[in-house]
């Protein structure tokens, strides 16, 4: 694997990681709504994902997901379900705001770091695109004779260039923070965000092999 393969790879899925997805609008939710610490452990979350993705894509899950309409009907609707339960839970939170604490969560609950990371690192596994991503671009930057080696770098290398994105979303996100204190813009905050994950859950919902 050479430096220019590696360069190739990165631009591909920092290309990608521009797009607004569910991975991105977690990370901006939890930056404005709960803070930039709990923000920066849902990309230790997503990160980890991506590495798990690569494994499990060496492993030839990936293949087996992209070959049987039934597993990945099985893991889509996981994804479906997850989605919309963020969702619905951001719109619960918005109707329950009475304060004018964004940095805390709406709902009463302080959350946890472990909380915020499985929630980046759920929200990551639970997406069938991202296998079916890595089955249709991974066979293109490894070799037979070291798949797993080299499907672990390029993990790495994808939840590197993904951080490094999030990270500049997060600081945009701290600059917006003084005008999303009102506990109005902080319920519209929730709502819309709540219905961009329906949005993305409906979205996965209708997808097909």
């Amino acid at each position: 694997m050479t430096i220019d393969t590696l360069t190739a790879f990165a631009g591909i899925v920092f290309l990608l990681a521009v797009i607004p997805g569910p991975n991105a609008l977690l990370i901006l939710y939890t930056s404005l709504a709960q803070g930039k610490r709990l923000a920066f452990v849902n990309i230790l979350g997503v990160g980890f994902g991506f590495l798990v993705h690569a494994f499990v894509s060496a492993q030839g899950l990936s293949l087996l997901l992209a070959q049987s309409s039934l597993a990945f009907h099985i893991f889509k609707w996981f994804g479906v379900a997850y989605l919309l339960w963020l969702g619905l839970t951001n719109i619960r939170n918005g109707l329950q705001i009475s304060n004018l604490k964004l940095k805390t969560d709406p709902g009463g609950i302080n959350p946890s770091l472990a909380g915020s990371f499985y929630k980046g690192l759920l929200t990551n596994l639970l997406n069938p695109k991202i296998v079916l991503f890595y089955l249709s671009i991974f066979p293109q930057f490894v070799s037979p004779q070291h798949i797993l080696e080299q499907s672990l770098i390029l993990g790495l290398v994808q939840a590197l260039v993904v951080a490094g994105w999030f990270l500049v979303v997060i600081l945009f996100a701290a600059k917006l923070k003084t005008l999303l204190t009102t506990a109005k813009i902080s319920k519209w905050l929730n709502y819309i965000s709540g219905g961009l994950f329906i949005g993305f859950g409906t979205t996965l919902a209708a997808a097909r092999l």
